[in-house]
């Protein structure tokens, strides 16, 4: 039962938004993905996808992607990212899967998820920061009310912790901005004990030039898909040995 990370899939089966125009290393990335998936992913194993999952503008637009991801071995939890305008009410997402007969799939939205006795993820999207230089009146707005929706996330957690239950923190954006300034979210991963973070949404970073660590010991992870080279990190468990576990932290 691992549980494995890998966001910004832009699946878009539904739509034409060819990737390769980021360049070379988005060409056939879906085939890429469904190849390591299919390599490393157990029917009992859970995967995050933290945002930016489908091109398309509405669920019908999105069932194409849906169906692919359901078709890969695993639970999936799925968060929204800034891509993600398909993206509903949780109620109608649910309803849209059960229509469809789709029942792997996840959504994190103002909740939580036990995944083991040893993971309990939660998340909101997150938002650009304030300080960052695009950060405008507007951006306000948005911010405080994606840090909103990650305090339900986690005051859902904070009802289903176990004792030694690690709490992963699930965000699209990056937890800090460019002057690694606190800032709402990290403030709330601190009050809540969060033990690790992952994000999404970086893309063209060197392998390995992206992970960072908050006050307190909390570890955040650069988890987009082609920073991964498309092969979904595992997050190791307590009782592995760095040894015999795969990327991932702790």
């Amino acid at each position: 039962m691992a549980l494995f990370v890998i966001a910004d899939l832009h699946l878009g089966f539904g739509v034409q938004k060819p990737m390769d125009i980021f360049g070379p290393q988005w060409s056939d990335h879906d085939r890429q993905l469904e190849k390591n998936w299919l390599e490393l992913i157990e029917p009992d194993d859970t995967v995050l996808i933290p945002g930016d999952i489908s091109w398309a503008i509405n669920l019908d637009e999105a069932l194409p992607d849906l169906l692919f991801l359901e078709r890969l071995p695993g639970r999936k939890i799925l968060s929204r990212g800034n891509h993600d305008y398909w993206w509903s009410s949780l109620a109608k997402m649910e309803q849209f899967c059960r229509e469809h007969a789709i029942h792997t799939l996840d959504f994190l939205r103002n909740n939580s998820f036990p995944v083991s006795a040893d993971w309990l993820v939660c998340g909101a999207r997150g938002w650009i920061l304030p300080g960052d230089p695009v950060y405008g009146s507007s951006d306000e707005k948005i911010y405080q009310r994606e840090a909103g929706r990650f305090k339900l996330s986690l005051d859902s957690a904070a009802k289903l912790r176990q004792p030694g239950q690690r709490l992963l923190a699930c965000l699209h954006y990056p937890p800090v901005g460019r002057d690694d300034r606190p800032n709402a979210f990290t403030d709330l991963m601190l009050a809540y004990a969060v033990d690790a973070c992952v994000y999404g949404h970086i893309h063209g970073q060197p392998a390995g030039s992206a992970d960072i660590s908050l006050p307190g010991r909390i570890s955040c992870f650069l988890t987009a898909a082609d920073y991964l080279g498309f092969v979904p990190m595992r997050l190791q468990s307590r009782d592995e040995s760095p040894k015999t576990a795969a990327t991932g932290p702790f």
